[in-house]
């Protein structure tokens, strides 16, 4: 990984390579995209990029997962699970903040109400429409940006100073 790399980072969750490629062309002059190819590889490289992640691409039908994509949203949300988490999963804190766009081919089966229902903040369908992932990820940018602006700013405290001598 190349350290003075400033592009954003974009962790893909998805299990077409394809699909992966024809993403990282379109979007690698703004976004330094991660590839996770199933569940494990995600829970990985969202721990290792928790720090700088700026956003989630996140693929419902994950062939060889465990876990689906709506149910690694559940996990980055801290959801529960309808049946027992697997043990790697378990060592991923929630990343309540961070924007997950679910992607999906199978509109007949999972809905934009699916999707925010565990936690997406948005719900693209394949094949991409790249006008409308950039918006959701420049939005993703805004929302960024505004969350660094809602910090705290932390302020030096004046020395305090004895009152002036009475004169007189």
């Amino acid at each position: 990984m190349n350290e003075t790399d400033n592009r954003p980072i974009v962790v893909y969750v998805e299990d077409d390579p394809d699909t992966f490629k024809i993403a990282a062309l379109r979007l690698k002059a703004k976004y330094r995209l991660v590839w996770a190819q199933n569940d494990l590889e995600a829970i990985d490289l969202l721990d290792h990029h928790r720090d700088h992640l700026h956003a989630v691409l996140m693929d419902i039908e994950l062939r060889g997962s465990t876990l689906d994509g709506l149910d690694l949203v559940r996990v980055l949300r801290g959801a529960g699970l309808r049946r027992p988490l697997p043990d790697f999963a378990r060592r991923l804190k929630p990343l309540p903040h961070v924007p997950i766009i679910v992607l999906t081919a199978y509109t007949a089966r999972y809905s934009e109400s699916d999707a925010r229902a565990v936690g997406a903040t948005h719900f693209a369908t394949k094949p991409i429409d790249f006008t409308r992932l950039n918006l959701a990820l420049a939005q993703a940018n805004i929302a960024a940006v505004m969350k660094r602006l809602e910090r705290p700013v932390e302020r030096p405290t004046p020395p305090t100073q004895p009152p002036p001598a009475e004169l007189g």
